[in-house]
Formats: C-alpha cells, structure tokens, sequence
C-alpha cells in the first residue's frame, strides 16, 4: 500500500511541475511582458522595428513568428473604435496586397476576449497568397494594466499547429508593474 501511495505521489508531483510551463519576461524599459516560454522557439530582439520576435522551429520550410511591442500608449488608444473599424482594416490590408503583389483570402472577424491572467485581448486577422503561399496574419492588442501591448503573428497557413502556439502565448502573457 506504501508503494502504491508513494508512486501516486511522484506521479502526481511530476504533473503539476510539466504543467507549469516557465515564463520568459520580455523587457525594455521599466515594464516587462511575460510570456510561456516555447521549446524550440528562439527570441530575438530589435528586428524589423519590432522589440521582440518570437520564432518557431522551422516547419514547411519557413519560422512562423509574433512579435511583442509595449506601445506605452494608454488605453484610450482607439480599443473602443477597432470593432467598428473592421471595414478600414480590410481596405488597408487588401491596399498592401496589392502593392505588395499578394492576393487577398479572406479576414477573421474582429474578436474580443479575456486572456488567463484578467487581459482583454482585442483580435482580427487576414490571409492572403504572395509568390506561391499562403499566409495567415494577426494583430492583437493587449489591455493591459492601462496600457496597450501589440502583437503580431504570422504563419504559412498549412503552420496550423502554430496558430495554437501564438493562442497559447496570448493565453499566458502578463505585464510587468507600471
């Protein structure tokens, strides 16, 4: 019967360390972003004017990424306007598709929700198809703490795995005090 508890015990404690998943803090200035840390993600920083980027291991050939910027901007920032400005969204993004030579898929409707640690967390999407693939983008911003967080994913559309990655990051970040 000892043997029996003790294994329940070690099996028990082994699960709620693996279910913990250790946080990476993302930091620039006096506020930090916590996000889960990702095996075989690598971070890197100050690329393509974003802070961070958050790239996975290689996968049909190419790194699906997000990217996180502390806007330091307050909340005011426009969060009460982005659900009816969904159609300006669309003109912009089919705008640089056509600049760009891509071909416009279709959007994900804007979305509102609420993340593990209390963060609303704003969402809309677009998938287009430039030079033979096909992309699938999000933006997302971030309520938090009085300020707005900005993140953007990218992924080759047959990535899907990813896309639950990027929901998983989104689901675990947190923000540093003021």
């Amino acid at each position: 019967m000892m043997k029996v508890l003790f294994v329940f015990f070690c099996i028990l404690t082994t699960f709620s360390f693996s279910a913990q998943a250790k946080m990476l803090e993302l930091k620039k200035s006096t506020r930090s972003i916590f996000i889960e840390e990702k095996s075989g993600w690598m971070l890197k920083k100050d690329l393509f004017g974003m802070p961070f980027i958050y790239f996975s291991p290689q996968n049909n050939g190419q790194r699906s990424n997000i990217s996180f910027t502390d806007t330091g901007a307050n909340l005011e920032l426009d969060i009460k306007s982005l659900a009816t400005t969904q159609d300006k969204y669309k003109k912009d993004r089919t705008n640089w598709a056509q600049k760009v030579g891509a071909s416009t898929l279709g959007f994900s409707p804007y979305e509102v929700s609420i993340n593990n640690n209390g963060h609303k967390i704003h969402r809309i999407g677009f998938s287009y198809e430039h030079e033979g693939k096909t992309y699938n983008e999000k933006s997302v911003y971030i309520e938090c703490r009085g300020k707005i967080l900005f993140s953007k994913s990218l992924r080759l559309l047959s990535n899907e795995n990813h896309e639950k990655d990027f929901n998983d990051l989104i689901s675990s970040l947190d923000c540093g005090g003021v």
